[in-house]
């Protein structure tokens, strides 16, 4: 009797229109959440990823993720730093400011590595690379004061386009995750 059964089932089936007697691999899309900026915002305040930090933070991140080191406490450079900035009295007493990234004063490319003016914004720059690239920078305590302002700028400034890229793979990463679908509406 199951054979006969069987008989049936495969002879009704088999006639076009017919349910497949065979489970089928249908895959039912089960509902997403749909992905917002504040999601995204939201998951990055979990992994301690400010939107709008002050200079300080962002110069402790820079440093983390680049495994480099700013120090600008010390009265002079240990000796090991890629870039150093300090200040220099000329023959006749007149002030010159040098970033450099030679720690032997012979070295020193005047034309690109001393100022006359403290140039704070290039200063700032000139550290900020250092840095990003994974270097240690050694600023004169002195320097510092005259160019923090400038330089927490410069960081916050940088800080929207780390933002933007970090904001992009948290993005990328909950879409892949299957939990969100991309909000097409834009």
């Amino acid at each position: 009797m199951l054979e006969q059964l069987r008989h049936t089932l495969s002879y009704k089936n088999s006639y076009a229109g017919s349910t497949p007697a065979t489970s089928t691999n249908f895959k039912f899309k089960t509902m997403a959440e749909l992905l917002t900026d504040e999601i995204v915002e939201e998951h990055l305040e979990k992994d301690n990823i400010m939107q709008e930090p002050d200079g300080p933070w962002i110069l402790k991140y820079i440093e983390e993720l680049h495994d480099s080191k700013f120090d600008y406490e010390s009265g002079w450079a240990k000796g090991h730093e890629n870039r150093i900035c300090y200040y220099q009295t000329t023959a006749d007493s007149y002030e010159v400011y040098v970033c450099t990234d030679s720690h032997d004063h012979k070295d020193v490319y005047f034309e690109q590595d001393v100022f006359y003016y403290l140039d704070h914004s290039h200063f700032s720059e000139q550290i900020i690379n250092e840095l990003e690239c994974g270097g240690d920078v050694w600023c004169d305590p002195s320097i510092w004061e005259d160019i923090e302002y400038e330089f927490n700028y410069e960081l916050e400034m940088r800080w929207s386009d780390i933002y933007e890229e970090l904001f992009q793979e948290k993005k990328d990463e909950l879409l892949d995750s299957g939990d969100y679908e991309e909000n097409d509406e834009k």
